[in-house]
């Protein structure tokens, strides 16, 4: 029996390992920013501009009113074969945009595809034979493998004018299954240190939701953080964009709701060619040191970082000492990965303080004046392993394995 589960185990870890090493193709064509701007196309109440941010190139386009679309001057043309297109985008349009489109010719059908209007990169797979359902379906009878129009934003029914929308690239491929590839690979691409597909959630700060104090300011400021709960530890990763050397960005722990009428377990990571990182307020399991100005946990917290064309991005990994707090009364019977974890995600840029909490009480610091339970990693009971049978612990084992690869959905409440 122990050869049998070793071989499942050998042929599961195999699996994974082919699905890990196998590469994407090359799509047949790719519309670039330089031709999404050219300024020879023409332009439909927007105007499009090439520009760079975190290590990606794309097509910056700005509304001016409904109905906004680009003419190529040249026509990008392939096989008609190759009728899926993937695009990377990313959007903050308001609910006045409804889809985004393509015009293979002046004339409908046409086809289109859904925009997720968060801010942040996304890719889509659009089946270019597919006429949209306002044409009532079936099919892209104007499809040939030449790509005429792009209707950046369709309102819906009416656009704002104002709208923003980013394109990065739109590539053609022949076969569905390399299309989708393509987009998840592209959509995990890593800019500097910090790779989104290697984490289950984030969320970020910026003008749309800061919440500022002492003179705070966070301008065109944006800072993404990204987790992932391991056994040992919270992984961390942040994309700060348009942060400077000495800004803090920062972390706001109450484990168990323990410190509710307390302030908070903050921890600082301070930007600079490398990474300081401070824990204050509390002594806890891996630093008996209380110190309110920070004392220094670097070492301890396995932190890299880099700066990038727009700012800095680091990494680091909290081991789950750190949530264990010795100096409150009670604070220790916190079990990471068993209790839940509150958090709370904060700045110190453009002059003052910055936080995307809904605060309630800017001179009160303690985890109630902060309301420290909006963002929360979700603890479980631990499961009763079996105890019998070679093949049951084998199947289990088996399963163990292949979770590693499964999908993950996340909100605000997210268990470990």
């Amino acid at each position: 029996m122990k050869k049998v589960l070793a071989t499942i185990l050998t042929i599961a870890m195999l699996v994974s390992l082919f699905a890990i090493a196998s590469f994407a193709a090359e799509p047949a064509l790719v519309i670039t920013p330089d031709d999404m701007a050219n300024e020879d196309n023409t332009f439909g109440n927007c105007a499009a501009e090439v520009q760079e941010e975190g290590g990606i190139e794309f097509a910056h386009v700005e509304t001016s009113g409904d109905d906004p679309w680009i003419v190529f001057k040249e026509v990008p043309t392939t096989d008609a074969a190759n009728k899926y297109a993937v695009i990377k985008y990313r959007t903050n349009a308001d609910d006045s945009c409804g889809t985004g489109a393509f015009y293979t010719k002046i004339a409908e059908p046409h086809v289109e595809y859904e925009l997720i209007k968060d801010g942040e990169w996304h890719t889509t797979v659009v089946d270019l034979s597919v006429a949209a359902a306002v044409n009532g379906g079936g099919a892209n009878t104007n499809w040939d493998g030449a790509f005429m129009r792009m209707d950046i934003l369709n309102g819906a029914p009416v656009l704002n004018p104002g709208q923003e929308i980013d394109i990065a690239y739109v590539a053609f491929f022949a076969d569905e299954a390399e299309a989708t590839a393509y987009a998840n690979g592209a959509a995990s691409e890593a800019t500097g240190l910090v790779n989104p597909a290697d984490y289950d959630v984030s969320y970020f700060i910026d003008k749309t939701n800061a919440t500022n104090w002492s003179n705070g300011n966070i301008g065109e400021m944006k800072v993404t953080y990204y987790f992932k709960v391991e056994d040992d530890g919270l992984a961390i990763g942040v994309v700060a964009d348009g942060l400077d050397a000495g800004n803090y960005v920062q972390l706001n722990f109450n484990p168990g709701n323990y410190l509710w009428d307390t302030t908070g377990q903050f921890v600082s990571f301070v930007l600079g060619d490398t990474l300081t990182a401070l824990q204050h307020n509390h002594a806890n399991g891996l630093l008996d040191d209380p110190a309110p100005g920070g004392a220094d946990i670097t070492s301890k917290v396995n932190g890299q970082i880099v700066k990038t064309a727009s700012g800095y991005e680091f990494t680091a990994k909290l081991p789950k000492e750190i949530f264990t707090i010795t100096d409150v009364a009670g604070a220790d019977a916190f079990v990471y990965g068993q209790d839940d974890l509150y958090f709370g995600m904060f700045l110190v840029a453009g002059g003052g303080g910055l936080s995307n909490q809904k605060n309630t009480d800017y001179t009160d610091w303690t985890c109630k004046g902060l309301n420290l339970n909006e963002y929360v990693f979700e603890g479980h009971t631990p499961e009763t392993q079996p105890t019998t049978g070679d093949m049951t612990v084998a199947m289990f084992a088996v399963i163990a394995v292949l979770a590693l690869g499964a999908a993950v959905v996340f909100s605000k409440k997210r268990a470990f």
